[in-house]
């Protein structure tokens, strides 16, 4: 608000009284009307998707009784960390740093271009943006990045614990696809990265003669980018599933193997066969079982990642890009060139 009053002002403010109004510089509104209020919400979001995720691990049987108190204790020092004063302490030098470099080597004169004069001259408007509305938005910012890499320490915690997985779970993900819902709370966080992106792409496509057809290649990338933000933390059981899937080949394929003779002996060769219990166990049936059985872990994902945790994060990468991409190519295309590998059009 002081920035657009501070414009109004000193008739900065809408088109026809400078070359480049506060009005036009999309950049800045989508950051702090759009982006920062959606960091904020954003924490909301992942604390209720982390509410729902965690008690699984317990109620799943993943964590057992004996496994319980170093849980808890996972849990409780990452709380610990989440409010470290120390922590806090770090950002803000950071972001002082940063503000201050980004002031001396000019980082922000594309931005301020309605603001400085024909001198070079910088009065409040500069001022207010370089020291107070983008540091704060750069704080909010680290302290993303705090808790995600404190999202991916809790979970690489939890992961080296002897977790009691089900390699022939139906989730291909030996019973830790429940996880795949933690996307879903943070693409609030996606989306806010990417609207000032797409802001400032938009300003440069409108009043400097960009051509969007060039951001192709930028766009994918930013998008794998981010939905690498999201799903990083979830690669942390990447080790133990690869473990549990080599483990249960081995031992599963022993198990069918012996099956196989049995059954092979018994019918084949008319054999008496004295061990029945393999032959006669329910829970592993006939042969035709036990091929579906060994396919389900063979099949097993190393990663606890699908089209479940895929989507959102795409969706929220890619949405605010579409308005700026929609200046010059049709919205049909754009839809086809985006969507189509994601719902199949």
């Amino acid at each position: 608000m002081p920035l657009v009053l501070y414009a109004f002002w000193q008739r900065r403010l809408l088109p026809g009284t400078v070359a480049e109004p506060l009005f036009q510089h999309f950049g800045i509104h989508a950051r702090f009307l759009l982006a920062l209020p959606l960091l904020l919400v954003a924490e909301s979001s992942s604390d209720a998707a982390l509410r729902r995720v965690l008690p699984q691990f317990v109620s799943r049987g993943i964590v057992d009784e004996t496994l319980r108190p170093a849980f808890r204790s996972i849990l409780q020092r990452a709380g610990r960390l989440r409010g470290s004063r120390t922590a806090l302490l770090g950002m803000i030098a950071v972001v002082a740093v940063g503000t201050t470099f980004g002031w001396t080597r000019g980082d922000d004169i594309h931005e301020l271009a309605w603001e400085i004069g024909a001198g070079g001259e910088r009065h409040f408007g500069a001022l207010w943006f370089s020291f107070v509305s983008r540091p704060l938005f750069l704080l909010v910012l680290v302290a993303w990045v705090w808790r995600l890499a404190l999202l991916a320490w809790m979970f690489s915690r939890i992961a080296a614990l002897e977790l009691r997985l089900a390699p022939t779970h139906p989730d291909r993900t030996a019973g830790l696809g429940f996880l795949e819902q933690l996307t879903v709370g943070l693409a609030p966080l996606l989306f806010a990265i990417a609207v000032p992106i797409a802001g400032r792409w938009g300003h440069d496509a409108m009043y400097h003669g960009l051509d969007v057809r060039t951001l192709k290649v930028p766009a994918v990338a930013l998008v794998v980018v981010l939905a690498g933000v999201a799903l990083a933390p979830l690669l942390a059981f990447a080790p133990r599933l690869r473990k549990v899937r080599a483990e249960s080949l081995t031992a599963y394929g022993a198990l069918f193997a012996e099956h196989g003779r049995l059954v092979a002996r018994r019918w084949i060769r008319r054999e008496t066969v004295d061990d029945q219990g393999l032959l006669s166990a329910p829970e592993i049936g006939p042969v035709a079982d036990t091929v579906a059985l060994y396919d389900v872990v063979a099949k097993m994902r190393t990663i606890p990642v699908g089209r479940k945790s895929l989507l959102p994060v795409v969706l929220a990468s890619a949405l605010p890009l579409i308005p700026v991409f929609a200046m010059q190519i049709p919205l049909k295309a754009i839809a086809k060139t985006l969507l189509a590998p994601l719902i199949g059009i």
